[in-house]
């Protein structure tokens, strides 16, 4: 057995999973190609246990927008070590860095800080349950563990077993599902049941589909026709989409956002806000945990937000995404393939036929080959600052190789389908 294989078979008996992460659950179907582990990163790379490195285009599930180890980062939080990590009252980095992000963010008049993505958006519900005097949520797409997300009613969840997951059946009254750009889904609900909601709760754009601003312009519309408060769930899209996020690619100001992922550049660190008038909420609702104000992420988040604010980062990523992309489509039509990148270019992602078994497993047949070529691949690819255009026709000469074997072994599969 391999390093990396020996280590999951220590960790599967010590931790359900082998790991912390359901997104970092080991495809065994890859041991010995995709790294299970990984031992140290820089820039754009990622090195396995085994000592191969690996072209990332994960991200570490999203927070790396700047690259692993990026030297303003880092100083900063060298710099802020040696001043103490958690003190007995409030640091002055939490006056900082709420108006750097303030200053960034087009409304977002207040903000509170938080720890995970999944903090911030159980925060946001809590606060709009308070200051609406409603129970009722709506949803749309991923957003976390919470027993708020992992019920309700609506189209099967897709990112859960409902049954026997701990949550109790009584709450799925309280929570509708809606895909994002279902326009007449959340129409009709919104009509039948409008003045019980709370909030809407929705990804500004899907990074696994599209991006749709007509949806987007509609259920701003809706929610403020009903006085309902509308989130973005920015974990993913915040700083992705553009440095003011979904706000301001879309040009929609929702009444609450919350934001993880990128903000501190892997350091962790979440924020929810937005309203003056609805974050003034807070002095009646207790939301507080004694983590929120630790200062190595913090100090990360100031570093990692005035980079994003005086370098071009989303030029970049927007840019190497593209490339990406062309490349991609380029390669595939050489091989006479229909395969074709899609999505937005800071999270690229490939489709390769109609038929869904047919796609997943030219997915695995292409990302196997990926592995073995050293680029770590992902869905969706994630582009950082670090990629740079050698990187980017390194992978493109990798996914031409990988696509050939996938021509080949799909070929049959579909001639067999």
């Amino acid at each position: 057995m391999t390093t990396s294989e020996q280590l999951y078979e220590r960790a599967r008996r010590l931790m359900p999973w082998g790991t912390q992460t359901n997104a970092k659950r080991p495809d065994e179907r890859l041991a010995g190609l995709m790294p299970f582990f990984i031992e140290r990163a820089d820039g754009c790379r990622i090195q396995d246990v085994e000592g191969r490195w690996y072209l990332d285009y994960r991200a570490a599930l999203g927070p790396i927008i700047l690259g692993y180890r990026h030297p303003a980062v880092e100083a900063a939080v060298r710099a802020q070590m040696d001043k103490g990590i958690l003190f007995s009252m409030a640091s002055p980095l939490e006056v900082e860095v709420a108006e750097v992000l303030t200053s960034l963010v087009p409304g977002l008049e207040q903000v509170r800080f938080m720890k995970t993505g999944n903090d911030a958006n159980s925060a946001a519900v809590r606060l709009a349950r308070a200051f609406t005097g409603r129970d009722h949520l709506v949803t749309c797409s991923y957003h976390g563990y919470s027993d708020w997300f992992a019920c309700g009613e609506g189209d099967g969840p897709t990112w859960y077993t409902r049954e026997g997951n701990g949550v109790p059946i009584a709450l799925d009254a309280l929570v509708t599902r809606i895909d994002y750009g279902d326009t007449a889904a959340a129409e009709a609900l919104f009509a039948r049941r409008g003045h019980e909601i709370a909030a809407m709760l929705m990804v500004p754009a899907d990074w696994c589909g599209v991006a749709d601003a007509s949806f987007v312009h509609r259920m701003r519309a809706l929610t403020s026709a009903h006085g309902v408060l509308l989130i973005f769930d920015e974990i993913l899209t915040g700083f992705r989409l553009a440095l003011g996020g979904g706000r301001e690619y879309f040009g929609v100001t929702p009444d609450l956002s919350t934001y993880a992922k990128a903000l501190a550049n892997g350091y962790p660190l979440s924020a929810f806000g937005g309203r003056r008038d609805v974050m003034q909420k807070l002095y009646d609702v207790l939301i507080t945990t004694s983590y929120a104000g630790e200062t190595l992420s913090l100090a990360a988040a100031k570093a990692t937000l005035e980079i994003l604010r005086d370098e071009p980062v989303i030029e970049h990523i927007w840019s190497m995404g593209a490339r990406l992309q062309q490349g991609f489509d380029a390669a595939a039509q050489r091989l006479g393939l229909a395969a074709r990148a899609t999505g937005l270019p800071p999270a690229v992602q490939f489709h390769f036929s109609d038929d869904a078994e047919i796609n997943e497993a030219a997915h695995h047949v292409f990302f196997r080959e990926l592995y073995r070529r050293g680029i770590f691949a992902a869905r969706p690819f994630l582009l950082s600052y670090a990629h740079q255009q050698a990187d980017i026709d390194e992978t493109i000469g990798a996914m031409e190789e990988a696509l050939a074997i996938v021509g080949e072994e799909i070929g049959a599969l579909q001639t067999g389908h």
